[in-house]
């Protein structure tokens, strides 16, 4: 794992290792779970921290991209792809990951045009975030803690609690609220997890754009993992290219435990296009998806929800919300 101090975000990290992370470009479609969000038959994720695959970080030329717009501009680094890891009883083998940090370079920590960004530096809840528990207002500290031991960049990080390590944590629904541009924004954030790869086989959530701040929100684009890493929408999923269910076979793509992964997102309601990027590689690119949005997104949610489990500790560091890519630090 990786601990930076604030002030090596502008030294560029040479000879680092990066995880390979799936295949490019556009994503498998497939159907959801019809409801149930149960899945016979699949085994155990062993996706990735087996077989990892060094190279170097990199950083590619190029101005950030806009909401809705071409992809390039952020690189990240690039590193041989290894897909595999051992398989677990039953299941398939996810994404290869490898050791210490994952990509990325050539980022912003907050952009000028953010409408939030936080790398949870002080013991207080962040400007602007809404935390609700059973629909109203509530003690954020309920659910989330900042962290001084595990970090990405600064001195601390922002931890989903678990509910069942962590006493008084809700254990359900534990998300914070953040506004977004109407209709159509970026996303950019550093994820962590110790006990286990993120990507299994169950459907829980991680984040995703939503129309209101409530915690049923009647629109809800879902980062989330269903049969590994993928966006959810009313259980229509999109997995990344050659991931999810492959011929009627559990594919999960997944990223090892143990290190920081930055994700970003470029969310947009209006032309019902949603892009993920991994560590600065493009892995979903989900056209005409949702198949209808009945209200523009204008939020950001973050957290976990816990649907099937099991529960867990997560760890978010340098979340930025706004109209332009922030790119990968």
């Amino acid at each position: 794992m990786s601990f930076w101090n604030r002030a090596g975000v502008d030294a560029c990290l040479v000879g680092a290792a990066c995880a390979g992370l799936g295949a490019l470009g556009a994503c498998s479609a497939g159907g959801g779970d019809g409801g149930s969000d149960s899945h016979a038959g699949a085994g155990s994720v062993s996706g990735g921290s087996a077989g990892a695959a060094a190279g170097s970080v990199g950083m590619a030329a190029g101005a950030p991209a806009t909401a809705g717009g071409s992809s390039g501009g952020f690189g990240g680094g690039s590193a041989g792809a290894t897909a595999g890891g051992s398989a677990g009883g039953g299941g398939s083998a996810g994404a290869s990951g490898a050791a210490g940090s994952s990509g990325g370079g050539g980022g912003v920590l907050c952009p000028a045009d953010a409408t939030f960004c936080s790398s949870f530096e002080e013991n207080v809840m962040p400007a602007k975030a809404v935390y609700k528990f059973n629909a109203a207002p509530g003690d954020w500290s309920r659910d989330f803690e900042v962290d001084t031991m595990l970090f990405h960049g600064g001195k601390s990080s922002l931890r989903v609690k678990s509910g069942s390590a962590d006493a008084g944590a809700s254990g359900a629904y534990q998300m914070l609220a953040v506004p977004a541009p109407s209709g159509a924004f970026w996303v950019r954030f550093y994820i962590q997890q110790t006990e286990l790869d993120i990507g299994g086989l169950d459907h829980n959530v991680f984040g995703g754009a939503a129309d209101t701040d409530e915690p049923n929100s009647p629109v809800m684009i879902e980062l989330a993992e269903d049969v590994g890493v993928a966006f959810n929408t009313n259980d229509a999923v999109r997995w990344p290219m050659s991931y999810g269910r492959v011929n009627g076979n559990p594919m999960p793509f997944s990223l090892p435990k143990g290190m920081w992964h930055c994700i970003e997102i470029s969310y947009d309601s209006q032309k019902r296009e949603q892009k993920m990027f991994v560590n600065g590689t493009q892995q979903i690119d989900a056209t005409d998806y949702p198949a209808s949005v009945a209200n523009p997104v204008k939020i950001f949610k973050f957290g976990f929800n816990k649907l099937h489990g099991p529960p867990r500790k997560v760890w978010f560091d340098d979340v930025a919300v706004g109209p332009t890519r922030a790119g990968c630090l």
